[in-house]
């Protein structure tokens, strides 16, 4: 298949992370793709990873004229499908796409606010998308019960991962930042955005005497995070990296991977550190019950608490306290990202629904 995407957003995140990684495992199963993109800086990110792009920006819904020019551009590439991966631009990318006459255009959905909520979804959603793909089951009845849409033109599609890579011995990221072995520490890789919400974090961490806290990423909260560490008195056991290459060397650094966000579709960074090996406490975002669900036999891979930093703090307490109860979370976690998450199973789902076929059973 020859497949073309669009990212619409202006900073690298989860959501262009999990769009550049579908791409690249689908040309290493030998399909042609292409990243259509609005930023310079995804662009370059996604061509680090290895994916041919374009920048060819969509504006607001209101720039009609971007969507003819995305039509012209996709009539010249002539693909077999096309993903809209940014939803915000939805309206613009499925016209031109449509415009097009692509033969089958995907709109993947990757963050659980995104829903059909207003008239231009639920206009271009039933009459210019062939079908959608959510990544956590709990965003599927949006979609599903939209009319004139349905639900055979949903899928669920868990996203992918594999073990992050180990780039330095095991304990290098905590022996640089002088953390001792002994020393229990928490943390996190994500944008430092709102929405993540990392302000509920540290104030857990300062409940907690000589936990050691570690931020990996970016982003215009930064500066305000480093003050509130300040603030609380925890700046000396909080570890601001910023963006970071080496994410299996900082998970091996932590003993427990936080999410503390108002809201998600499913964490991309919550599933490497379920691949690592990491034991996971959660918000009660979407995605955490696909994640975190308990197995058969009692174990889970992480927790699932409110959205209280008491509730949070209260939960690395116990954790932090039960070195064996970590040990089975952390094995039940590797478990967990093989049986539900792995790449290939994610890859063939994408495949099917690309080509509009039926799809093979989810882990």
């Amino acid at each position: 298949m020859h497949v073309v995407a669009h990212n619409g957003a202006r900073i690298w995140g989860g959501a262009e992370r999990a769009t550049t990684l579908l791409l690249a495992g689908l040309q290493a199963r030998g399909h042609r793709v292409l990243l259509l993109c609005n930023d310079p800086l995804v662009a370059q990110r996604a061509g680090e990873m290895g994916i041919e792009t374009e920048i060819l920006p969509l504006g607001g819904d209101g720039m009609v004229p971007h969507a003819f020019r995305l039509a012209r551009r996709l009539r010249a590439l002539r693909p077999d499908a096309f993903i809209i991966g940014t939803y915000k631009k939805l309206f613009l990318a499925a016209l031109g796409a449509r415009m097009a006459r692509v033969p089958r255009i995907v709109a993947r959905v990757g963050l659980e606010t995104d829903t059909p909520r207003s008239a231009k979804y639920r206009f271009a959603l039933p009459r210019w998308v062939h079908a959608v793909a959510v990544n956590a089951r709990r965003m599927r009845p949006a979609f599903a019960d939209l009319p004139g849409f349905g639900p055979d033109r949903v899928a669920v599609i868990h996203n992918g991962v594999e073990p992050p890579v180990r780039l330095q011995p095991p304990g290098a990221v905590r022996a640089s930042l002088g953390i001792s072995p002994d020393v229990p520490t928490v943390g996190a890789v994500a944008r430092l955005a709102t929405q993540k919400r990392l302000d509920r974090l540290l104030r857990a961490v300062a409940q907690l005497p000589g936990v050691h806290c570690i931020l990996a990423g970016d982003g215009e909260e930064r500066a305000r995070l480093e003050a509130l560490a300040a603030e609380l008195g925890i700046a000396a056991r909080v570890h601001c990296l910023g963006h970071r290459a080496d994410t299996g060397d900082v998970l091996d650094a932590i003993d427990v991977f936080v999410v503390s966000s108002d809201r998600e579709g499913l964490s991309n960074s919550m599933l490497e550190a379920l691949a690592a090996g990491v034991p996971v406490v959660s918000t009660p975002v979407s995605g955490a019950d696909d994640a975190l669900e308990p197995f058969a036999d009692g174990t889970a891979p992480g927790e699932i608490v409110g959205f209280s930093e008491d509730e949070i703090a209260s939960a690395l307490r116990r954790l932090i306290a039960d070195p064996p109860r970590r040990a089975a979370m952390a094995d039940a976690a590797r478990r967990r990202a093989v049986e539900r998450f792995g790449m290939d199973a994610m890859l063939a789902r994408w495949e099917a629904l690309l080509a509009g076929r039926a799809l093979p059973e989810a882990g």
